[in-house]
C-alpha cells in the first residue's frame, strides 16, 4: 500500500471529483441500496478495510498542546488536522459548539482546540494526573483524574471551573446529563458512586456499591445513577441515592441510554444458563477470546434484544422498575474498572444499535429485533473501539489504525482511511460535520465527514431524515472517495530496480538520445496488452502481483499472467 507523498495529486483529483455526479456502479463494500423501507439489508459481507482505505501519515508539532497540522482527504474539500496533545494514550475527546476538548493522558492537562481550524483556543491544567475521558454538558468540559478529582473547565474561554476531590484513586471516568454528574471510584474498601451538581461540583449524595469495580462510568438516566460493575450486576439509585434495585444482568458494559430504555450488554447464554458450575479462572488469552463474541442468527432470550455468540443485549424498557429477568448463572469475565476501559459498549443512534467487536460490524434494528446488516472485517483480530453514530453514518476505529465511515442505513462503505503508524483504543468524538479521535501515540486527530460534498440537503441529526435516504444522500462523498483512492493507487512509488527506465520515458517524452521506455503498468481490468519485451522476468511478476492485490483489494479476481520471452 502506498503512502500518500502526492498531496498535489490528491488535491487536484479531490478537486476534480467533487463535480461528479452522484451515480456509481457497486462495488464489493457496497451493499445494494434498499428498494423501500421496508427491505432489509441481510447480507453478510467480507470486507479488507485495509485494502479499502487511503494510506495516509499524519505530522503533528514535538510539543503537546502545539496546533493542529493539515492534511489532505480524498472525500471531501476540507482538510483534516492532527495535533499533538500528549506523550501517549489521550482517552476520548468531546466536543460542542465548534471547539473539541481532550486531555493528556496520564499527564495533568485538557486542551481545548478550533474543531475547523486545529488551533489551540486553551490549556487547563490540573493538580493531579492521568485525565479520563472528556464529556461536555451545556458548554462545561468534566473529568476525572486518576490521582484523584473530579473537574470542570468551560470549553469557550479554557476557565477553570472547579476542582473536588473523590478520593486516593479515581479509575473511572464521569457521566453528565447537563444538570448532573455521576462519578465512581474506590473509596473505605468499598467502590462508590456518588452524584454531583453540574455547575459547582458540589456533591449531593455518595453511596457504596460492593467491592466490584464499576466499568468505565455511571449513567444519570431518568431521574436516577444506573452503574454496572464487574461481578455482572446492574444498580439503580435514585436521585437521592437509595438503591432501588440490583439485577444480575452478566454486564459486560456501562449501561447506554436510548431512545427505547436503557440498554447494556450481557453474558446471557441459553446453553449455559440452565445451571452453569464453578469453573477454573479463565487466561488473559482465553478471556480475550471469549470477550469478543460475534453476532449469529440465534433467537434472544426473553429481555434482551440480540443474540449473540457469548454476548446479549438486555433492553430495559422501564428502568425505574425492577427488571424482572431473574439472576444470569453464567460466569462473568471481562470487564474492568479503569479510565482505559470501554468495553463491548454498543453504539446507539436514534434508530439502530450498532455493535463493532471480534472482527465484525452489526446494525441492529431494535424493534425488529435482529441485524438488518453486518460486514465482517477479513484483519479479524483488530480491537474495535465503541462506534459512533452522527448524521447517517457510523464511525469505525480499531487497533491497526483504520478510520471508516459506513451507511447507516445501508453498511456501505463511503470512507476509509489507514493511519500510519497510529492505533486507536478510544471511542471518537463528532460536532457537526467534524469527527475527532485520540490515537495511542498521542495524537488528536480532525477529520472532515464529507457534509460539504453533498448537494442534497443535510441529514437532520435526531430525527428519520437524519437515516433514511442516507444511500443516496452520500453517494457522491462515497464516489468522491473512491475516485480519488482510486488515482492514489494507480502513483506507484518508484522501484530501484535496475533498467527501470527514467520517469521521463514512462511517460513516453522520452530524454534526448534515450530509447523510449514501456508504457506505464495498469490495473490489469481495463488494458489486457502485454507490457513490452523490455521487462525482466522479475519486473514482470512484481507487476502483475501489484495488479492481483489491487484487484482483491476492489473485490475483482485477477489472475496473474506467465512471464513470456518472445
Amino acid at each position: 500500500m502506498r503512502s500518500l507523498k502526492r498531496t498535489a495529486l490528491q488535491a487536484a483529483a479531490a478537486l476534480c471529483v467533487v463535480a461528479v455526479g452522484a451515480s456509481f456502479s457497486i462495488h464489493a463494500d457496497d451493499v445494494p441500496e434498499p428498494e423501500g423501507e421496508s427491505q432489509l439489508v441481510s447480507a453478510e459481507r467480507v470486507i479488507d478495510l485495509r485494502g479499502a482505505s487511503i494510506p495516509v501519515t499524519v505530522k503533528t508539532g514535538r510539543a503537546s498542546g502545539s496546533d493542529g497540522h493539515a492534511f489532505m482527504v480524498g472525500h471531501s474539500l476540507k482538510e483534516g488536522w492532527a495535533a499533538k496533545v500528549a506523550s501517549g494514550n489521550p482517552r476520548s475527546p468531546a466536543a460542542e459548539d465548534g471547539i473539541v476538548a481532550v486531555g493528556s493522558g496520564g499527564s495533568n492537562t485538557v486542551w481545548g482546540y478550533d474543531a475547523e481550524t486545529g488551533k489551540r483556543k486553551w490549556r487547563d491544567q490540573s493538580e493531579d494526573s492521568g485525565i479520563s475521558d472528556i464529556v461536555i454538558g451545556l458548554g462545561r468540559a468534566y473529568y476525572t483524574t486518576y490521582s484523584c478529582t473530579l473537574e470542570g473547565v468551560d470549553i469557550h474561554t479554557g476557565k477553570h471551573l472547579f476542582t473536588k476531590w473523590l478520593a486516593p484513586t479515581v479509575s473511572c471516568a464521569p457521566h453528565t446529563d447537563n444538570e448532573l454528574i455521576a462519578c465512581a471510584y474506590k473509596k473505605s474498601g468499598n467502590y462508590n458512586v456518588s452524584l454531583h451538581n453540574a455547575s459547582s461540583g458540589g456533591r449531593k449524595w455518595i453511596k457504596p456499591v460492593g467491592n466490584a469495580g464499576v466499568v468505565h462510568a455511571p449513567v444519570v438516566y431518568e431521574q436516577g445513577v444506573y452503574a454496572s460493575t464487574t461481578d455482572g450486576k446492574m444498580r439503580r439509585l435514585n436521585e437521592k441515592g437509595r438503591n432501588e434495585w440490583t439485577a444480575d444482568y452478566g454486564a459486560v458494559s456501562a449501561p447506554v441510554p436510548t431512545p427505547w430504555g436503557l440498554m447494556v450488554a450481557t453474558t446471557w447464554s441459553e446453553e449455559e444458563d440452565a445451571g452453569a458450575s464453578a469453573e477454573r479462572p479463565m487466561t488473559e488469552e482465553e478471556r480475550k477470546k471469549w470477550e469478543r463474541g460475534t453476532v449469529t442468527t440465534a433467537e434472544p432470550l426473553k429481555g434482551t434484544v440480540v443474540a449473540n455468540k457469548d454476548r446479549r443485549i438486555a433492553l430495559i424498557s422501564d428502568p425505574t422498575s425492577q427488571p424482572s429477568s431473574g439472576k444470569s448463572k453464567v460466569k462473568v469475565t471481562g470487564p474492568r474498572s479503569s479510565l482505559d476501559y470501554q468495553g463491548v459498549r454498543p453504539a446507539v443512534s436514534n434508530k439502530n444499535v450498532i455493535f463493532a467487536y471480534a472482527g465484525k460490524i452489526s446494525c441492529v434494528n431494535p424493534i425488529a429485533g435482529r441485524a438488518i446488516w453486518t460486514v465482517q472485517i477479513s484483519a479479524s483480530k483488530t480491537d474495535f473501539v465503541t462506534p459512533l453514530c452522527h448524521e447517517g453514518l457510523v464511525f469505525i476505529a480499531g487497533s491497526d489504525g483504520v478510520l471508516t465511515a459506513l451507511e447507516e442505513n445501508t453498511g456501505a462503505l463511503v470512507w476509509s482511511y489507514e493511519f500510519k503508524g497510529q492505533m486507536f483504543r478510544s471511542q471518537p468524538a463528532a460536532d457537526g460535520d467534524r469527527l475527532f479521535i485520540t490515537s495511542g501515540s498521542g495524537n488528536l486527530i480532525c477529520m472532515p465527514i464529507g457534509i460539504d460534498g453533498i448537494e442534497f440537503g443535510r441529514p437532520q441529526a435526531g430525527g428519520d431524515a437524519g437515516v433514511e435516504g442516507q444511500a443516496s444522500i452520500y453517494a457522491k462523498v462515497q464516489q468522491t472517495f473512491r475516485k480519488v483512492r482510486n488515482a492514489v493507487r494507480e502513483v506507484e512509488e518508484p522501484e530501484d530496480m535496475p533498467g527501470e527506465p527514467a520517469a521521463d520515458a514512462e511517460r513516453g517524452d522520452r530524454p534526448e538520445g534515450g530509447a523510449p521506455g514501456p508504457a506505464p503498468a495498469d490495473d490489469g481490468a481495463r488494458r489486457d496488452e502485454e507490457e513490452p519485451e523490455t521487462l525482466t522476468k522479475g519486473q514482470w511478476e512484481r507487476r502483475e502481483e501489484r495488479r492481483a492485490q489491487r484487484a482483491k483489494a476492489e473485490g475483482r479476481r485477477y489472475e496473474k499472467k506467465p512471464f513470456k520471452r518472445e
